[in-house]
């Protein structure tokens, strides 16, 4: 692209190629509708299957809060592992769904990329580049699991921590923040970690193979690749900040316009908002894809350093001139 920048490429392409991020949140949104489309059905579905009984209603009815409360109890009662079977059954299959679905986006996302960058061939389309994809989002998804889990048994050892001493309350909080704080640093880290390897999957390698050349590439380049991230980050930021002001102020207007017209703002914010993401997020891989498949080209950003190129690059010294060539001239 005639830029030694990655991270002004990646923000240039953006809003020349908008077709790009356009098609990444076609297939986020959709995934995402469809899976709050599941779990809307999912909670209506289980409480069609609950039964009720003339004193839960008669309960209900009275609207004290004890009676209510003491209904429900009797409404939901013995119906905890069928509700968990089934939520684990629809996250099971929501996962499989954003793996399969994550990867053949991301393939023809780099693929697109690599066109549009102009980095030479495109990454090729093939079953071993989406197997590795499909690995690759599989091991995300693992992580996340992981974090989720770790989440929950951080709150069960603060709160056993809280019974077996005598420490106070705000002790275990503060244990249960600093593991919260470590257990998202962590998944935050792998989580990056394996997505930037998904730009090293089209080269016929696998999972491992790409997940070790990320690692290898971190170590190599890691100003570059901290920069970029580090810009986008705090464009990200930036429009975080936005979003939340715009929202804050909207939401002091419910006394003015009243709680639809609110509600509605606040969707339209969440969807910009989310847009804006999406974009960037974009434009972050595509500063990635620049950097990993630029070589020599790609410069660290805002070093100002330029590859060294060698005297026949520079056109100073021509190697086919006859007064350089160790072969005599035949005698005329």
């Amino acid at each position: 692209m005639g830029s030694f920048s990655p991270t002004a490429d990646g923000f240039r392409l953006i809003f020349r190629r908008p077709s790009i991020p356009l098609a990444e949140i076609a297939w986020r949104w959709s995934f995402a509708a469809a899976a709050w489309f599941l779990g809307v059905m999912f909670l209506f579905e289980y409480a069609n299957s609950l039964p009720v009984t003339r004193l839960d209603r008669l309960l209900l009815a009275t609207q004290q809060p004890v009676l209510v409360l003491r209904a429900i109890r009797r409404i939901v009662e013995g119906s905890a592992f069928r509700f968990t079977r089934a939520g684990v059954l629809m996250a099971l299959a929501l996962v499989v769904a954003w793996i399969v679905l994550a990867s053949v986006g991301r393939a023809v996302t780099m693929r697109s990329l690599t066109e549009e960058l102009e980095l030479g061939a495109a990454v090729p389309w093939s079953r071993k580049t989406v197997r590795s994809l499909v690995a690759i989002n599989f091991l995300r998804a693992a992580v996340m699991l992981a974090a989720v889990t770790a989440s929950m048994g951080s709150f069960l050892l603060a709160s056993s921590m809280w019974a077996s001493t005598h420490a106070t309350a705000s002790d275990a909080a503060r244990l249960w923040l600093a593991l919260l704080f470590i257990t998202g640093a962590a998944w935050s880290a792998l989580n990056w970690l394996l997505s930037t390897s998904a730009t090293f999957a089209g080269d016929n390698r696998s999972a491992f193979e790409a997940v070790a050349s990320a690692v290898r590439f971190c170590g190599k380049r890691p100003v570059a690749l901290v920069a970029s991230g580090m810009w986008f980050g705090l464009a990200h930021f930036g429009a975080f900040l936005f979003a939340s002001g715009a929202g804050f102020s909207v939401l002091g207007l419910v006394g003015v316009i009243g709680g639809g017209p609110v509600l509605f703002l606040e969707f339209l914010i969440l969807l910009v908002y989310s847009a804006v993401a999406d974009f960037l997020y974009i434009a972050r891989l595509a500063a990635y894809i620049a950097i990993v498949r630029g070589g020599d080209e790609a410069v660290l950003v805002g070093t100002g350093i330029t590859p060294a190129s060698s005297p026949s690059e520079s056109g100073t010294v021509d190697r086919t001139e006859l007064i350089l060539s160790d072969v005599p001239v035949p005698a005329s």
